[in-house]
């Protein structure tokens, strides 16, 4: 996914804060997914965000690398998309 291009949660997902986990259920596909400490963090601030505003929020609060702060969140957002639980805003012609 291109680093400048939004992602958005999917209007079929709905979530919840437990103490320091997140849980996502999917409607359409009747699952819970539950994140831990990072994904949480993460599911918080990915609502009509880039991957670069991403990344930098990941380096701002954990003590990581560009690369791995990359690695994963790209990681996370691809699973998430391939899930459908995000999903990438539309490409402006």
């Amino acid at each position: 996914m291109n680093a400048q291009r939004t992602v958005h949660h999917a209007s079929d997902a709905v979530w919840r804060r437990y103490d320091d986990q997140v849980a996502v259920i999917s409607l359409d596909a009747s699952r819970v997914r539950l994140f831990n400490a990072v994904g949480s963090f993460l599911w918080e601030r990915c609502d009509n965000a880039t991957l670069d505003q991403m990344v930098a929020a990941v380096r701002a609060r954990f003590d990581v690398d560009e690369a791995t702060a990359r690695a994963d969140v790209e990681g996370f957002v691809d699973d998430l998309v391939a899930r459908g639980l995000l999903r990438p805003a539309a490409v402006q012609p």
